[in-house]
């Protein structure tokens, strides 16, 4: 985006390891879509905080929820008995329809994400990255609920 229209600051953590695991996740995401011939499909990005939990005499660490993300994808699949001219300029429309949907998409969340952030939990370590998050693909037959269900009872899937 260009700063001069858009003054906004955004943070990232380059780490190539986080990185590698968002291509991943991504990479699965599309070949579900591929072999499966769905034309929608939802992949979520869930953020949480690590707190301490004090029980009479013990303390443990639990992981809570506080922003998440979930996207759905409508795929287009491009066909035309007319010619290579009609598929052409149909492929050229879709892609610019979805240009422009995907640049209206991020400003709205740039706008979301800038004016919603007094549930932002402080920074509390040194750690690369301060909140652990997952990328959630759901099965099929998965509604939001069960996967929500199944992340917070299941740590292993976090990063």
């Amino acid at each position: 985006m260009n700063p001069e229209i858009y003054p906004i600051d955004l943070s990232a953590i380059d780490d190539p390891e986080i990185e590698k695991v968002v291509d991943d996740r991504v990479d699965q995401f599309m070949r579900i879509l591929e072999t499966q011939g769905n034309q929608k499909g939802q992949i979520a990005v869930i953020f949480h905080e690590k707190r301490t939990k004090k029980a009479w005499f013990s303390k443990s660490e639990e992981e809570i929820c506080w922003e998440q993300w979930p996207v759905t994808i409508n795929t287009v699949i491009c066909r035309t008995e007319n010619g290579i001219d009609q598929f052409l300029t149909q492929t050229k429309r879709i892609r610019k329809d979805m240009d422009d949907q995907l640049a209206t998409c991020l400003l709205d969340i740039i706008r979301f994400v800038n004016d919603k952030k007094d549930h932002i939990p402080p920074i509390t370590t040194s750690d690369i990255n301060p909140f652990p998050f997952q990328i959630v693909i759901p099965d099929t037959a998965d509604t939001w609920g069960t996967v929500l269900k199944r992340i917070l009872t299941d740590p292993s899937q976090q990063i």
